[in-house]
């Protein structure tokens, strides 16, 4: 392989006891992946000519990063950069729900579980409790975000209560889980010649994102920084080393 350009598929998994990748999870399409490897020095000048020359190195650290583009924003994906457990919820129904309280005609408030809210009824706290009428006492301003406008409280004894179904969500809770680490393999083409390359890095830190764009003015993107960090067990054998392994094609 002489004149390179690449291209892949990145998969991560959890690393596993015995070093190797668990079930893989295809991060989609990505932007770019790069790593950077450096090393840290103490210099030694001698004292003795009068012209302080370095007389020795001393190799203080090594270290390798990595910072990866995601085009995907998949929950998968996502977690890895906002430290997140993902809590499935599955899709139901609510009854009895509170809304907040001293709402006035013009209040607008949000439902607990706003994904696709279908079959409202609103009623009061009165016994027997008053139905509210849609239209007339109040507007559903977005079925997909669970917006609910009050056009008219005169009347009615608070708090209200909101009865509904919902769609299945996953929620993404910041920082609630360990910093992800994960296995990475690059399964690899160079598209000059059509030859494979793999990647093998064993275990890969991310950092949290430093950066996510909410409102885009074109396609967004998941930028993840981490370093990948020395595996003990894999740096017993020389075919593996204590990082990763790049394969390329045999040559002849």
């Amino acid at each position: 392989m002489k004149d390179f350009s690449f291209q892949g598929r990145i998969e991560l998994g959890e690393r596993l006891a015995n070093g190797r990748p668990g079930k893989l999870v295809w991060v989609g399409d990505q932007s770019s992946c790069e790593l950077t490897f450096n090393t840290q020095t103490e210099d030694r000048t001698e004292t003795h000519s009068g012209q302080r020359l370095q007389s020795a190195q001393l190799r203080t650290g090594t270290t390798v990063g990595i910072e990866l583009v995601l085009r995907h924003g998949t929950a998968h994906n996502l977690q890895l950069g906002l430290y997140a457990t993902p809590q499935n919820v599955a899709s139901g129904s609510v009854s009895a729900e509170l809304l907040p309280p001293d709402l006035v005609a013009g209040s607008r408030v949000v439902l607990a579980k706003p994904a696709n809210v279908r079959s409202l009824v609103l009623t009061d706290s009165d016994s027997p409790a008053n139905t509210l009428v849609a239209g007339t006492d109040y507007v559903l301003e977005s079925e997909h975000s669970g917006i609910i406008r009050l056009l008219d409280v005169a009347d009615l004894e608070q708090p209200l209560k909101a009865a509904y179904q919902h769609d299945a969500f996953t929620s993404l809770p910041f920082f609630t889980a360990a910093p992800p680490e994960r296995y990475l393999y690059l399964n690899g083409i160079n598209t000059v010649d059509g030859s494979r390359v793999r990647m093998h890095l064993y275990r890969v830190q991310f950092n949290p994102l430093n950066q996510l764009g909410l409102i885009n003015e074109s396609f967004g993107e998941l930028p993840l920084s981490g370093s990948v960090l020395y595996d003990v067990d894999a740096a017993q054998d020389p075919q593996l080393g204590g990082f990763g392994r790049l394969e390329l094609p045999t040559e002849a």
